[in-house]
């Protein structure tokens, strides 16, 4: 077959790279558009795009993928079918039946638990031990398509979204490559979601980025966790923020004030609201990311000193 792949970030490489070493023809590779970045706001192509431009393949990005002209592109394109992985946009009936056997969506949930744009995020932050991938037929609405496969994923107690992320995008590449065998045969199996098991996954917002020190240690691990690497989990130290990326809740059973750096034992292990936490790795502001004992050794708090709810 051929097969049109919408996809931008990182998650979606190893199903694209899957697809491409497949018996299929894959192309054209739809992709959101180059973004500034850095401090000189170079344009930077999404992690696709690059990947697609190294192996020859056609790379399309629209700035409006529902636009009329950009449907008449890719209708010229004749695809049989199309991937779609971490897009980035909702797509609308025109574009949904321009391939005659239609969308399939690998989504890092296992829905329709988690529908929306951070469902690893939010899987994390509400303290899961398992998630999964699933793969659907695109629908108009959002991530409520029929099942086609799934993949349950058990979560590791101090795992990130990043290194999560990792690993549903591999396990996805699987799917997905079997998934698209099965469309082509004609044996392809739909299971419909459940809409009253549904629940929502909306991106995160600013205001979640801040750790409130009252919270309970496991709490604020899985805030840490949950926003590593991006866009992290912020406090503050004298005055400056500061960006915490890893962590683990710390057996020390000493009390202090929510906040407080506790000076009796090694490393940087704060006292929480319930219990205590260690913060293994974090980025002070304007400087590299460091350990939470190479912090210690930098700033050297003194007796009594705390993070900022």
């Amino acid at each position: 077959m051929r097969l049109a792949f919408f996809g931008t970030s990182e998650f979606a490489v190893p199903a694209f790279l899957s697809l491409v070493r497949s018996t299929h023809t894959v192309g054209p590779v739809v992709t959101a558009p180059a973004q500034p970045s850095g401090r000189g706001r170079k344009l930077v192509p999404s992690p696709v795009e690059q990947k697609a431009r190294t192996l020859g393949v056609k790379v399309l990005t629209p700035q409006d993928p529902n636009a009329p002209t950009f449907v008449s592109e890719l209708r010229s394109h004749n695809p049989d079918a199309a991937v779609l992985a971490a897009y980035g946009y909702i797509l609308k009936p025109a574009v949904l039946s321009t391939p005659p056997l239609g969308f399939l969506n690998i989504h890092p949930s296992l829905l329709p638990k988690f529908r929306g744009a951070a469902p690893i995020q939010r899987a994390l932050l509400a303290d899961e031990s398992r998630t999964g991938v699933t793969v659907i037929a695109l629908s108009e609405q959002v991530d409520a398509g029929d099942i086609i496969a799934q993949e349950l994923v058990s979560i590791g107690p101090d795992e990130t979204t990043g290194e999560l992320s990792r690993r549903l995008a591999e396990i996805g590449a699987l799917l997905i490559q079997n998934a698209v065998t099965q469309l082509e045969e004609g044996r392809i199996l739909r299971t419909p979601q459940d809409p009253r098991a549904a629940t929502k996954a909306p991106k995160i917002a600013k205001a979640e980025r801040g750790v409130n020190w009252r919270e309970s240690a496991q709490s604020i691990h899985n805030r840490i966790r949950a926003l590593s690497p991006e866009p992290g989990a912020v406090t503050e130290f004298r005055q400056r923020r500061v960006v915490l990326l890893h962590s683990r809740v710390s057996s020390v059973s000493e009390s202090g004030e929510p906040g407080q750096i506790l000076l009796s034992h090694p490393g940087l292990v704060i006292a929480a609201g319930v219990g205590t936490l260690e913060i293994t790795e974090l980025k002070p502001e304007g400087k590299q990311a460091q350990t939470g004992q190479d912090f210690r050794n930098g700033h050297r708090p003194v007796a009594g000193e705390r993070f900022a709810t």
